[in-house]
């Protein structure tokens, strides 16, 4: 079956191969994880979850000093960017705010780590707990960039040129602040971005629909790519020099659960 919610994750799979989207979403079998990858995970869902308490309102001095490495990343914030602490007058904020759209069969969904609309303007804040940030050229492509951006121009009565989205990447566990301050990357958002990604949408979700409606097997990306060399599921696409060996499916938890991985 189809699925009916479109999430960044959903598209930027869709396009990389349909096949291992496949696997991921509709088959719901994932590879085994790096233990250190997970604990990076953990700690990136430990900190989002301390900035939607503090943005509430709520207690997070004993956690803070509980992890000096959570503590760490907070301030560092707190220091160079405390405009991001600040209600808008006029406006709204929200922390974890959640936002979907119809589209097509679809709905297509997101949830932004900060949201901040004032009557001229809209933002869309991101945490990112790894280093080195990759170049703006390159987030503005990101799926998850042009989706969160394309929602929100569809559901405020702001133009796309009164909307942006600011990525900060603060210090991961086991970093100082001094070798590694928080830093921010910002991407501006325009009508013409607007309108070719609503063309990219369509074009992704019609070929997912015409995809699930044959029942075969969703296409496998082209090897030439090589980035069959990094998938976890190149066993199964008898794409791997350990062909001889059978894939063991993992049960999928929901999207939703799983913590935040890198761009």
């Amino acid at each position: 079956m189809s699925p009916t919610t479109l999430t960044q994750g959903h598209l930027k799979l869709l396009e990389l191969c349909p096949r291992r989207f496949q696997y991921t979403y509709l088959d719901r079998l994932i590879a085994p994880a790096d233990p250190d990858i997970l604990q990076r995970q953990r700690w990136g869902t430990q900190f989002h979850q301390i900035m939607q308490q503090r943005d509430l309102g709520l207690a997070v001095g004993p956690l803070l000093e509980q992890d000096p490495h959570l503590k760490v990343a907070v301030e560092g914030l707190l220091t160079h960017a405390p405009e991001l602490f600040i209600d808008p007058e006029p406006g709204l904020r929200q922390s974890e705010h959640r936002r979907s759209l119809p589209y097509d069969r679809y709905s297509l969904t997101v949830v932004y780590d900060l949201w901040i609309v004032t009557p001229q303007h809209g933002q869309i804040i991101d945490w990112k707990t790894y280093l080195k940030p990759p170049q703006q050229a390159q987030l503005a492509q990101e799926w998850q960039t042009r989706l969160y951006l394309y929602v929100l121009a569809e559901t405020t009565d702001l133009p796309p040129d009164r909307l942006s989205m600011d990525y900060w990447f603060v210090q991961p566990q086991g970093t100082s602040l001094a070798d590694s301050p928080p830093s921010r990357v910002a991407i501006p958002y325009s009508e013409a971005e607007h309108r070719r990604t609503d063309r990219d949408l369509r074009r992704l979700t019609q070929s997912l629909t015409h995809l699930m409606a044959t029942a075969e097997p969703l296409p496998q990306v082209d090897e030439a790519q090589g980035l069959c060399r990094t998938c976890p599921f190149a066993v199964r696409c008898q794409r791997s020099s350990d062909r001889h060996q059978p894939p063991t499916p993992i049960s999928l938890p929901a999207v939703a659960d799983i913590a935040e991985v890198p761009l």
